[in-house]
């Protein structure tokens, strides 16, 4: 699986759309999203950009920017190990409207509705191997309620599993 991370992470991506509105990606980060579940993240605009780096063999890091305003951020790295109690802890006061929520894929997640923290379970591999995402929602789209949590919870609900298919962590 690092050697998969190595591979995407070397490989630096922008896009560019104009249109009149927000144009959605059906990619981010390497991996195909549902528009319905990222366009609510999105605020209007006529640009569009997305840009992938990796600092190190094993972590991504991946942005969305809209009109040159910085609105998605995902990092992403292995682990070898469950996440420490005090991580989880420092997630919950971090974001806002954050809670531990049940996710749909194997793994541990706190979401709130400007951010989230999750750990994502790989199949196949060593009982402890997982991914964690840490994601930070920016702008005028960020609505801090429940209601924003649970757009951002969507959008997690289909990117976390299609990006661990994508680095062959689940099979």
């Amino acid at each position: 699986m690092a050697a998969v991370l190595a591979c995407v992470a070397t490989a630096a991506m922008t896009t560019a759309c104009s249109s009149e509105g927000t144009d959605v990606p059906g990619k981010f980060c390497g991996a195909l999203v549902k528009k319905s579940a990222l366009s609510p993240l999105l605020p209007d605009g006529d640009e569009v950009k997305t840009q992938q780096d990796g600092s190190a063999a094993t972590e991504i890091t991946c942005s969305l920017n809209v009109d040159g305003t910085r609105v998605l951020n995902s990092t992403m790295r292995t682990l070898d190990g469950p996440l420490a109690p005090e991580d989880w802890d420092t997630a919950l006061s971090k974001y806002k409207n954050a809670k531990k929520r049940h996710v749909s894929f194997p793994g541990t997640a706190v979401i709130g509705a400007d951010g989230a923290r999750i750990t994502a379970k790989c199949q196949d591999a060593a009982p402890s191997d997982s991914l964690l995402f840490n994601i930070d929602l920016f702008g005028s789209q960020v609505e801090n309620s429940q209601a924003g949590a649970t757009k951002l919870q969507k959008f997690l609900e289909d990117y976390v599993p299609a990006m661990t298919k994508q680095l062959d962590c689940t099979r």
